[in-house]
């Protein structure tokens, strides 16, 4: 075996095509032999072999290792699996290249021995984990190998058993990474590894908290220190790759203790933040010289300071560690230890200041965030990079985009102390720059750029720089001449040029009328302006963007028509990557005033429609023409015009097009405009849209076309529920008929749950708009029809969006809908228990505001009916522990070997359980619905229990520094988008009592008399079922 496996190796190592692809062709067959993997390893360990046929076998060891040696393998390929004995020796023979003196051979090894320790660790391999320990004692060479082993081997997948093992791992790496003995690339792969345990740590902090508590102090001790002092060492002026790599995984390791143990890191916080601070300072000159200022008489030092060379040749900068850094004092700075450094009271007026500290971090943080060469160049080479930097949510990440981030951050939670830290910084910036314009230094405007993008991302800084700030601080008449004027007039630096426009239109409200109003103007022209840099006009879109939404209808108006022809003439030349900015310019510019966006109407409908025809497939675009259209449509000079062009556009698309994604994308254009216009719809618009859009859906089985169809036509059914009722095709058959039909389609038995994910709002509707015009037993059939289908649904998302349908039933007919309910029958199972089965379940995954209201009052209705039916369903209730998973990471084999067990209760009671948890919720608040007199009106959160959460590490409120949101928790579980834009577009919605009711209220009035009146035997039946938090919370709403 051995011979035929060196001769196939040698043959795939052939400069000849077909010995290559023979040798390939032999190796696959060879590999089903169960012998191969010891004849491979054979060869890999043979001295006299070519070391480059050693290194193809222990290359193949490694494929063969996935393909063949576990059926667990994601790899795996059918084949026979080599028995224990081989698999023994083949291990053993793996182990010993660890201490190979070639460094490739060791490298693939330690791969191998990784790969197999998931399959083979600890049962069949109980060893493994001492023999790496002991060659961590051995030679630099074996250290590198072990550590490497850890590299690829520890990570999340572990479980309880295994952090005993780090535990006696930890101590071994921090005596590598404390060594003199050892060079900074093996102190990085010992820090590599002890980041990795931490992520293990971090899993089980929860379940294993004594072992946590006892263990993970001391090792930070040890280790942050250590840590520290390698972030602290100073530079060399050169050759600092290894060092560098050094402190960006320590900084990489800070991080993970802050995201994952964080409550451990608190004594350390300020330590790391003084030496984080200082590694900021000493390094922001160099890096200003080395990446930002063009010809400077330090660049050539800078670099060669800050720039080195990975072993592939390929040249990398001090940027990770500088984000590492700016992530982490992000991450820290709403911890109560470290927010002494950031904020202290006046003694005066009581208000939060920023401390010295707080205004240099701003100053550095301005510094940093300067426009780098290498970014000129990227955006001179392409502009849509430009447009992509700028775009707060861009795909380009550096360091810039760190500083965003962390000043977004701290705005957050330091909101007035940021503006008055920036603002503090920018006096001193803008001082900088205008001494270098007036000593004729080109690099003024970089300075001056940074300093209005940073203000700009502050959300107070406007109004902080709009007041009088007794001279501690620019205001905004000094910020308008050191550095807005200055770069406004800049043609020389059209990056300046723009950020000024933006800047400007960032903090309209607050410039004077006259200010606000010439750069209005100015933005009108320089976006018509070809013979401008790009941009420029690219910042002066933006800009038009700011103006139109933030500053009064009458300074705009008179701008309004240049601004949408000067959009129109743009948009065309913008490519797919960069047009988004320039449509949703034209979107918020078109709002102004509708009578001249209907004299506009062609030029609208013209860029509007050719760039969707351009670009069908884009979301992004699509999502912004169809704000576009809705808009139209809703403009009453507008609305006829705009229809008789688009809808042929949209028209051929739905019906002509033989791309799914164009018909889908069609259909979500036609449903913009079924939402902009008015209810009723205009004549015509049902008798010849409807059928035609009734055919495709027909004749489809793409589910993005099927997804779109369904919220199209919710929109026919709300806004013309009564022609649609009335509308006939040749066969008799109403429209109603139709889309009974097409939903019983959607949900039939072999139909794709993803494919009618929206079936559940278009039937919510059918029972909001159309009882009058379906008869009992057409909707008793339509009741079956979607209660047979969710007795068989497997997805959580499906069966939430379908609980609207019952939650609307039951809030019109309660005991009609649970006496239809329990006269059907699925699987042995009555249609009620289907429904409250799912109900209860999916409860907590019901997206939207009103959907979630409507869900808990039908709730609340049906408890309040005291059923018998109801009453004697038994449902699972709270979680049992299971000592069988305690403390592991449940995996998916082991959830079946020993799944969760829950207790049984009366459905009454979940119903109770169900609402109580909608009390703590406190929908109201989540949603931040004005006028609502949220959580604090039934109970008083604060004399909730609470388990101290991260020991006083996290921000705990309170202090008024930023928003917080105390129950953030069960927005998570509740796993709901609270951007609901349907709600606010549907009349019906609008016009529900409920959805204009406190629920909080509501939910409060119902407990007091469910109490009161005993209802159910709820002292009897109910209250002992309930946990203690929950008794608690009851108890805080009747009190």
């Amino acid at each position: 075996m051995e011979q035929h496996v060196f001769e196939a190796l040698q043959g795939t190592l052939s400069a000849d095509d077909t010995a290559r692809q023979n040798g390939e062709q032999t190796l696959k067959r060879l590999e089903l032999d169960t012998g191969f993997p010891l004849a491979a390893a054979n060869i890999a360990l043979a001295d006299e072999a070519g070391l480059a046929e050693r290194q193809a076998a222990i290359v193949q060891i490694r494929g063969y290792v996935s393909r063949h040696w576990s059926i667990g393998s994601a790899k795996y390929e059918p084949g026979p699996i080599p028995d224990q004995q081989a698999k023994a020796q083949v291990r053993e023979k793996v182990f010993l290249l660890l201490t190979s003196a070639n460094r490739k051979l060791r490298t693939v090894a330690a791969a191998v021995v990784a790969n197999m320790a998931v399959y083979d660790w600890p049962d069949e391999w109980p060893q493994l984990f001492s023999q790496l320990v002991d060659l961590l004692h051995g030679n630099h060479d074996q250290v590198q190998a072990a550590l490497s082993v850890f590299g690829e081997w520890v990570n999340s997948d572990m479980s309880e058993q295994q952090l005993d093992q780090i535990g006696v791992l930890i101590p071994e790496l921090r005596r590598i990474f404390g060594s003199s003995d050892y060079g900074s690339d093996t102190h990085v792969l010992a820090v590599r590894v002890f980041t990795d345990c931490i992520d293990i740590i971090a899993i089980m902090s929860d379940t294993r908290r004594e072992f946590v508590d006892a263990h993970v102090p001391p090792i930070l001790r040890e280790w942050i220190d250590h840590i520290l002092q390698a972030i602290r060492q100073p530079l060399a002026s050169s050759d600092n790759g290894p060092a560098i790599l050094l402190k960006t995984e320590c900084v990489k390791a800070l991080l993970k203790i802050v995201i994952g143990i964080p409550r451990y890191i608190g004594p350390h916080s300020s330590a790391i933040l003084e030496a984080l601070w200082s590694q900021l300072q000493e390094l922001q000159e160099p890096y200003l010289h080395a990446f930002v200022y063009q010809d400077s008489a330090h660049s050539e030092s800078a670099t060669n300071m800050l720039v080195y060379c990975e072993d592939d040749g390929e040249a990398n900068t001090i940027d990770n560690y500088l984000c590492g850094m700016f992530e982490w004092i992000s991450r820290a700075a709403e911890s109560k230890p470290v927010r002494k450094f950031f904020v202290e009271k006046s003694k005066v007026s009581g208000a939060l200041n920023p401390t010295l500290f707080f205004n240099q971090l701003a100053a550095s943080l301005i510094c940093y965030a300067q426009i780098t060469t290498d970014m000129l160049e990227d955006w001179a080479d392409d502009m849509d990079l430009f447009v992509a930097d700028e775009d707060e949510d861009g795909y380009r990440f550096n360091v810039r985009v760190s500083v965003q981030e962390l000043l977004q951050s701290l705005d957050d939670v330091y909101t007035r102390p940021l503006a008055l830290a920036l603002g503090w910084a920018a006096q001193a910036r803008s001082e900088l720059a205008n001494q270098w314009r007036n000593e004729q230094n080109g690099n003024w405007w970089l300075v001056s750029e940074s300093t209005l993008w940073a203000l700009g991302l502050a959300s107070s800084s406007a109004t902080v720089l709009g007041t009088d700030t007794a001279g501690s601080a620019p205001n905004m008449s000094s910020i308008l001449d050191s550095d807005v004027w200055p770069l406004a007039q800049g043609s020389s630096f059209p990056y300046g040029q723009g950020r000024a426009f933006i800047f400007a239109s960032n903090v309209a409200q607050d410039l004077p009328s006259d200010v606000a109003t010439a750069f209005v103007g100015a933005s009108a022209n320089a976006v018509a302006d070809v013979q401008l840099h790009p941009a420029v006009r690219l910042s002066a879109v933006r800009a038009i963007s700011n103006f139109c939404r933030h500053l009064s209808a009458d300074l705009v108006k008179p701008h309004q028509s240049q601004f949408i022809n000067g959009l129109a003439s743009i948009i065309p030349q913008l490519s797919e990557d960069s047009a988004h900015i320039a449509l949703e310019a034209l979107h918020f510019a078109l709002r102004v005033d509708q009578d001249i966006t209907a004299s506009l109407e062609p030029v609208i409908s013209e860029v509007a429609m050719g760039v969707w025809q351009k670009y069908p497939g884009d979301v992004l675009l699509t999502s912004i023409i169809i704000d576009i259209v809705e808009d139209m449509a809703g403009n009453v000079s507008a609305r006829e015009a705009f229809s008789q062009r688009a809808l042929p556009i949209i028209g051929a698309a739905i019906t002509q097009a033989t791309d799914g994604m164009v018909v889908s994308s069609g259909i979500d254009l036609l449903t913009g405009l079924l939402k902009g216009v008015p209810t009723p719809m205009p004549t015509g618009y049902t008798e010849t849209i409807f059928p035609a859009l009734m055919q495709v859906l027909a004749a489809s089985s793409d589910s993005e076309v099927l997804q779109s169809g369904q919220a199209c036509l919710k929109y026919f059914v709300q806004k013309d529920a009564e022609r649609v009722a009335q509308w006939h095709d040749e066969h008799g058959k109403s429209g109603l008929e139709h889309i009974v039909h097409f939903i019983a389609v959607m949900l039939s038995p072999d139909a794709s749950e993803s494919a009618a994910l929206f079936i559940g709002d278009l039937v919510a509707k059918v029972v909001q708009k159309c009882g009058a015009y379906i008869a009992g037993n057409d909707f008793a059939e339509l009741v079956r029809i979607v209660t047979a289908r969710l007795a068989t649904a497997h997805t959580s998302s499906f069966c939430a969006s379908n609980i609207p349908f019952y939650s609307q039933l039951v809030i019109r007919h309660p005991a009609e809908t649970v006496a239809l309910l329990s006269s059907m029958e699925f699987g042995g199972h009555s249609g009620l228990e289907v429904v409250l089965s799912v109900w209860f379940k999916s409860y907590l995954d019901v997206q939207g505001y009103y959907n979630r209201k409507v869900s808990a009052v039908a709730l609340t209705r049906l408890f309040t009916l005291n059923d018998a039916r109801i009453n004697s369903l038994v449902v699972p209730g709270d979680l049992i522990p299971n000592a069988a998973n305690n403390g592991k990471i449940v995996t998916r084999s082991m959830s079946r070997t020993n799944p969760d067990q829950f207790t049984q209760i009366p459905a009454s009671a979940k119903m109770i359980k169900l609402l109580l948890a909608e009390i703590e919720m406190d929908v109201e608040s989540t949603f931040a619905r004005s006028g609502g007199a949220g959580l604090s009106a039934v109970i008083d959160e604060d004399e909730l229990d609470n388990d101290g959460g991260d020991d006083g590490w996290e921000d705990d409120g309170g202090d008024g520094l930023g928003d917080t949101d105390a129950f953030g928790y069960f927005d998570d579980l509740a796993g709901s988008d609270f951007e609901d834009d349907d709600d606010e577009d549907d009349e019906d919605i609008q016009a529900d009592p409920i959805y204009n009711q406190d629920l909080n209220e509501a939910l409060g009035s119902f407990f007091k008399q469910a109490v009161q009146s005993d209802q159910s035997s709820f002292h009897a039946s109910i209250v002992p079922l309930l946990t203690d938090r929950e008794q608690t919370v009851l108890s805080k709403i009747c009190s």
